[in-house]
């Protein structure tokens, strides 16, 4: 049982000023009295995909083991903390331009662009008020690794269809009146898995 009880849905709003959107079964399950008035995150209908986007859902997210690319090291795997909320935004590669005589621009659209995916969350230690240093240390390890293309299983991620991030920018954050508390804010992009094949260049 944990010495220190926090309030996490209360952290987010006070931390991060956001309401939590939906909350994934598996994190219900773990903070069973902390969700009154959190909606369970929906079934993966394509119209409820489209509904999440750039909604806060406080979900699991675990990174898979894998051998990294380009050093052969062996990366065993990473479980982010679940007092966590990530949100998913879908951009479209659209190319503007500007036509002699006329008001406005012309649009073209070119494709779609990675998912953009914010995470933001918390490192708490709940045994005392302590600092928790090996925590912190251990994210800062895994946004280090050098390979973009990461395997992910977490329940709204792949019911967005993303199986695969890239991790790029970490911000960890002093978190105002906790010293047990690290806040922590980390952007990541949606990522296709690749070979590149010297006769054909890359293969998707």
């Amino acid at each position: 049982m944990s010495a220190y009880s926090i309030n996490i849905a209360e952290l987010f709003k006070q931390q991060f000023h956001i309401n939590v959107g939906y909350i994934g079964g598996s994190v219900a399950d773990k903070f069973l009295n902390e969700f009154k008035g959190i909606e369970a995150l929906p079934t993966n209908e394509a119209l409820t995909r489209q509904s999440l986007q750039g909604v806060p859902v406080w979900d699991y997210l675990k990174i898979l083991p894998k051998v990294i690319d380009g050093t052969g090291e062996t990366f065993e795997g990473y479980e982010f903390p679940r007092e966590m909320v990530i949100e998913a935004v879908l951009p479209k590669k659209i190319v503007t331009t500007d036509i002699a005589g006329r008001d406005g621009q012309v649009e073209e659209l070119m494709g779609l662009d990675d998912w953009q995916i914010s995470l933001r969350g918390f490192i708490i230690n709940y045994d005392s008020t302590d600092y928790p240093e090996t925590q912190v240390k251990e994210l800062i390890r895994v946004c280090c690794i050098k390979d973009t293309v990461l395997e992910v299983e977490g329940t709204f991620l792949n019911m967005l269809g993303i199986t695969h991030i890239s991790l790029h920018q970490l911000n960890p954050v002093a978190s105002i009146g906790y010293s047990h508390v690290q806040k922590f804010e980390l952007e990541a992009k949606s990522k296709k898995p690749f070979k590149l094949n010297k006769d054909h260049g890359i293969l998707l």
